[in-house]
Parts: structure tokens; C-alpha cells; sequence
């Protein structure tokens, strides 16, 4: 396989991707574009641009497309929208695009009299900053402190945009590529400074702190989405009055040199791994590109990473993802005593977070508030169900300190005689009311699924995804979290709910989830159930890959959501579903 880059001088980046080439059986072609409307022959399967002395003008626009025509091109954003590398444009563009982002506000002026305009109606206050619109490296950028500093740097004014100043003590680096963070740096100016800048003195460090990547990860894989970029550095700034991270500017050619440094990660690696995967595509099967990019990416699924392993070992009993899901443990529950019950307790105590983009949010709390002691109940008892079939961990000494088996059979029989809160906690309540007979296993704690069955056909019209999830969660939870097999004889009723399950599908196709589409799939499997839908859901995968990276998003449905198009970690869920529905279910035996 040949990956050729583009690039007119010599850079750091560039020996990088040749020194890492031979690790992958890869050979690197580097080349320079000078001649306008002539297409370069014999390009690799996938070119990388990173520049060319085609400039950034219409010549650049339109040999970018031509290559694209036969190749994969990373980065194709430039042949998509020629003025991405205008920071104006950047933030107009992502507020245009999404409204989960915070941006910052960004003026250009035609001259110094307008600007001081601005400055007397409030729109600008000292200090603020100048920086140039196509600048790179903090060349160029002012902190304009007092008029004495505007007119001392006010020059080619309409080439400059201005910012109010954000207070900060430094900034992120956010390094994406193919929908993952390969990690983030925090750059911070030296003393006396106020660039963050590498290039321009600012120190480096790694970020870890989990709190922080949650809120930058989908700050950066979004603004990958929105400028359709596989490799990119999104820069982000905390805003220390406000409270709030804001999105600062996206680097179409991203450096890497003090990243690397920082972090220790091998980006030329990284870079031609992705690149090999992605010219698998239509040579492999779905189902083993997007197997076989989360089995290679498992270090990048962040906070997900336990989600994953955790159901994929339960499903298939791998050998080798048990093994990582034993270096996972010391998070999950801890290895003493001390630490199972200092996790447990603060799992029961700590307050939900309820995202915005819950399903059914708000009627969904109004039930939470009803029943508080409905989500800490149910955290204790599915880690109990995890730790015994991961780790052989039985946390029954340690959950009866915290809440009694009496109060949890007090809160299963008023949950279970609330129609209304099943149908709307959904999700919730089922994974309860099953789990529960796991914990307590007496004849009390028996789950009723024909009761369920009931309660679930009589949902609103058009609650199809609480609907859907409602008897697919009745049937993994069945399985004990896909920890054992259904027996025949208890089957029937579960195939009931496959059926409905299947007719809301076939009949509202396009309004549905591929998340609903591919659990139901599992559920499929699960009662050894052959549907006549399955065939259109595999032919909306085959046709749902991300552009870029190999694993799945909604794109062929209503559920299409352009601000996660491109997140790896994002779309893990989904994905799991998906690789679990087309393998076998190692099925154990029901002996408890």
C-alpha cells in the first residue's frame, strides 16, 4: 500500500510518517503540486495533504476535487469549504452548524476609526485581542491593552480579526484523528506572556483529569464533523469568569511535534494505522472494519472503554478481552473490601447526571423525583451483577449497609404497580425490576415479563424509542445483562415482544434508531429469533459508515445528528450493538 503526501517543503511531520511507513508495510510517496489543472499520477490509495504550491487559491479548490474523485483524501475540508482556515469563518461556521458549542464573538473592521467605533459602543473593551485571519503559530497576535497599543499595532486591519480577551491560564490542544482524541495537551504562556502558543515559548501539559476530556472531547470531534476533518488540532479556552470552555480555532494542518513530545503518542503511527483501515473499505465487510477498528482503538474509548469490553466478553467469552477488562477492575470496584465499599457508597450518593440529550428528559425526572431512591438502588445492584460475573466479586455484605432487601422489594412493588413510570422510565425501571430477582433471587423478587408485556403495548402513539427499549431492556434483562442464556420455556413471551418490536421497526423504518435497530438485533439473537427485517437493517449499516472512521452513525434515518458524525467514542454504543448482533452469543448455563 502507497500513502502519498502532499507538501512542498521539508517538515518535521513529514520524516516522521517516513521514519514510521516500514512498521506497517507501508511505503510513503512525498510530493510537492505546482502545476494547476494537471492531475499527478500514480497517488497512493490515500493522500494526505498538507500543502502545495498550488496555494490556497481556486487551483488548490479544484485539484483537492480532483483527487477526490479516485482517492481518499485526508484532509478533503479545503475542497469542501476554501476559507476554513480563516478563523472569522471558523466561528461563524461552527455557530452556524451546531448549537452545542460555545463561540467566541469575532469582528473584522475595515479600519482603525471602526474599530474605535466598536470600542465605544461596547462591542470591544480592552484588553482584546488582534491576531491576523489566516495566522498560524501565534504569529502576528496582539493583546491590545489601550488605545496607545491600537494604534501602535492597528495595520492591515482588514486581514486582522479582533476578540475580547478571555481570562485564562492557558489553552487546549485537542489532537483528532478519524473521530478520536488522541489526546490533549494544556499549553500555558510563560511568565509575563499571554500566548499559549509552543512555537512561541508556552509549556505543555498532558491532560488526564477525566471531567476535563469529557468536556472537550465532543468540543473536538464536533468541530472535526462540521469541517469534515480526519486529521485536525482543535484548540479550545476556559473561560476562568465564565465558567465555560469555548471553542478558539481549528487547525486544518495540524503540527505535532510538542504534542508528541508531550504525550508520548506515535502520531505518524497512529496516522498511517488509520490510513490503512480506512482503504480496507469496500475490500472488507462492515462488520469487520467496524470489529476490528474498536478491537485495535480500545486505549481511545476514554470513558467507555468498561462499557465495551464489558459486553463484548459477556456476549463472547474472549479470552483476550478479559484480560483488559481485568486491568479495568481497581476502577470499577477495587480489590479490597475497603475499596468496594467506599465505591459502592459513593455511587449511592452521588446525584445523576441527567444529560440533555436523554430520551424523554424532562418526563423522565418528573418520575426520578418520585422515586429518588430508584437510580442509586439500581447502580448498586448492577454493580453488584458486573462484579460477580467479571471479577466473581459478591457485593450483597457491602449494598445491605447501604439499603436494605426489604426497602429495595418496597421500591420494585410501587414501581411495578406505576404503569405510567414503567412506560416512561423505560430503560430504568425495567433494568430494576430484573435485576433484581438476579440479586435477591427469592420467588418476591421475580420479575413478571408478562405483565411488562401489557404495560408495554399500551405506550403513546409514537414513543417508539422508550417503546423499543422498554422490551429489548426486558429481554437483555432476561439474560442477566447477556451473562446466560433464556430457557425455551420462558421464551414465548419474549418472542411476543420481538414481534411488536419488529412491526414498530418495519413500519416507521426510517424514524428509527440504528441503536433500536441493532438491539433489537441482539435481542433477536438472544431468543434464537430469525426476523424478516434484519436483512434492511445490515443494508442501512453497510451504507452508514462515518466518513471518517470505520464504525457506524445514523445517517440513513431521522435520528442523523451532524454534531456526532464524526466521534469515535461517541458512537461506542451503537457500534457494540452492532459487532454483538453479528457474532455468535456464547451462551453459559443457567444454573443460578
Amino acid at each position: 500500500m502507497k500513502i502519498t503526501v502532499v507538501c512542498k517543503t521539508a517538515e518535521w511531520q513529514v520524516e516522521r510518517l517516513k521514519e514510521a511507513a516500514p512498521k506497517f508495510g507501508v511505503a510513503i510517496d512525498v510530493r510537492d503540486i505546482s502545476k494547476a489543472g494537471v492531475p499527478p499520477e500514480n497517488l497512493g490509495a490515500v493522500v494526505l495533504w498538507r500543502s502545495s504550491s498550488l496555494g490556497g487559491g481556486i487551483d488548490r479548490f479544484n485539484m483537492m476535487n480532483t483527487i477526490l474523485e479516485k482517492h481518499l483524501l485526508i484532509n478533503r475540508c479545503l475542497a469542501r469549504l476554501p476559507q476554513a482556515a480563516e478563523k472569522a469563518f471558523q466561528q461563524e461556521y461552527v455557530q452556524k452548524k451546531t448549537k452545542t458549542l460555545q463561540c467566541i464573538p469575532t469582528f473584522t473592521f475595515r479600519s482603525l476609526p471602526e474599530i474605535e467605533a466598536a470600542i465605544q459602543e461596547g462591542i470591544l473593551s480592552y484588553p482584546f485581542i488582534q491576531k491576523p485571519n489566516k495566522g498560524s503559530k501565534g504569529t502576528g497576535v496582539e493583546l491590545i491593552r489601550g488605545r496607545d497599543d491600537l494604534l501602535r499595532s492597528a495595520k492591515d486591519i482588514e486581514k486582522q480579526v479582533y476578540q475580547n480577551f478571555i481570562k485564562n491560564s492557558g489553552d487546549y490542544r485537542i489532537l483528532i484523528l478519524g473521530g478520536r482524541v488522541l489526546g490533549v495537551i494544556k499549553r500555558s504562556a510563560q511568565e509575563g506572556d499571554f500566548l499559549n502558543n509552543l512555537s512561541k515559548g508556552g509549556s505543555a501539559s498532558v491532560i488526564t483529569d477525566q471531567k476535563i476530556l469529557a468536556k472537550l472531547r465532543p468540543i473536538g470531534t464536533t468541530v472535526a464533523s462540521i469541517f469534515e476533518l480526519a486529521l485536525c488540532g482543535v484548540d479550545v479556552i476556559y473561560d476562568e469568569e465564565r465558567d465555560e470552555y469555548f471553542f478558539l480555532e481549528v487547525n486544518t494542518v495540524p503540527q505535532w511535534q510538542g504534542f508528541q513530545e508531550a504525550t508520548g503518542i506515535d502520531v505518524a503511527g497512529e496516522i498511517i494505522h488509520y490510513c490503512k483501515r480506512m482503504a480496507a473499505r469496500g475490500a472488507v465487510p462492515t462488520k469487520d472494519l467496524v470489529s476490528e477498528e474498536y478491537r485495535t482503538q480500545i486505549p481511545f474509548l476514554d470513558n467507555k472503554k468498561f462499557h465495551f469490553l464489558s459486553r463484548l466478553y459477556l456476549w463472547s467469552g474472549d479470552p483476550a478481552i478479559k484480560e483488559k477488562l481485568d486491568e479495568l477492575q481497581e476502577a470499577y470496584i477495587g480489590k479490597t473490601e475497603d475499596a468496594h465499599r467506599e465505591k459502592l457508597k459513593k455511587l449511592f450518593t452521588d446525584k445523576p447526571d441527567h444529560g440533555p440529550r436523554m430520551v424523554a428528559r424532562e418526563a423522565r425526572q418528573a418520575y426520578f423525583k418520585k422515586y429518588p431512591q430508584l437510580e442509586p438502588s439500581l447502580n448498586l445492584i448492577f454493580k453488584h451483577l458486573f462484579a460477580r460475573e467479571l471479577y466473581g466479586i459478591n457485593l450483597h455484605t457491602y449494598i445491605r449497609e447501604l439499603v436494605s432487601d426489604e426497602e429495595l422489594l418496597d421500591l420494585k412493588h410501587l414501581i411495578e404497580n406505576d404503569a405510567d413510570a414503567l412506560r416512561v422510565l423505560s430503560t430504568h425501571a425495567i433494568n430494576y425490576l430484573y435485576i433484581l430477582e438476579e440479586y435477591l433471587g427469592t420467588e418476591a423478587s421475580k420479575a413478571n415479563p408478562e405483565k411488562y408485556l401489557e404495560i408495554g403495548m399500551a405506550y403513546p402513539e409514537k414513543s417508539f424509542e422508550l417503546q423499543i427499549y422498554f422490551f429489548t431492556h426486558c429481554i437483555i434483562g432476561a439474560s442477566k445483562f447477556y451473562s446466560t442464556n433464556i430457557e425455551k420455556n420462558d421464551r414465548p413471551v419474549y418472542i411476543q415482544m420481538l414481534k411488536f418490536i419488529e412491526s414498530i421497526i418495519h413500519n416507521n423504518f426510517e424514524s428509527i434508531s440504528l441503536d433500536n435497530k441493532f438491539e433489537f438485533l441482539v435481542c433477536a439473537k438472544i431468543c434464537e429469533y430469525e426476523s424478516v427485517i434484519e436483512k434492511d437493517i445490515l443494508a442501512e449499516a453497510d451504507n452508514s459508515l462515518a466518513p471518517d472512521g470505520n464504525f457506524l452513525i445514523d445517517t440513513h434515518n431521522t435520528k442523523a445528528s451532524p454534531d456526532e458524525r464524526n466521534d469515535f467514542v461517541g458512537a461506542e454504543h451503537r457500534n457494540i450493538l452492532y459487532i454483538m448482533s453479528q457474532s455468535p452469543f456464547h451462551r453459559k448455563r443457567k444454573d443460578r
